[in-house]
């Protein structure tokens, strides 16, 4: 089974690629809304890497999955194998 993460990385002009925020989604309804909210494919369509997220995308996952993301990071969504 699939299931989708969220990274957040600080912007590439402060020269710090660490990992700042994950969020790994395990639920499938909220997988799937989320799928179709960012993708609008279904989550079994979704191929395996990283899509960058827009200001709007975060505001509404922020809002479905009830999260307050940190402010300042470059967020990414991507598809992930169940281990």
């Amino acid at each position: 089974m699939r299931y989708l993460s969220i990274t957040g990385f600080y912007p590439d002009e402060k020269q710090d690629d660490s990992l700042q925020f994950q969020l790994t989604i395990k639920d499938y309804e909220l997988n799937q809304a989320l799928a179709q909210l960012t993708e609008s494919k279904k989550l079994e369509e979704i191929e395996p890497g990283e899509l960058e997220l827009t200001g709007a995308q975060i505001l509404q996952i922020a809002e479905l999955l009830e999260v307050d993301f940190p402010e300042g990071l470059e967020y990414f969504i991507g598809a992930r194998a169940a281990s």
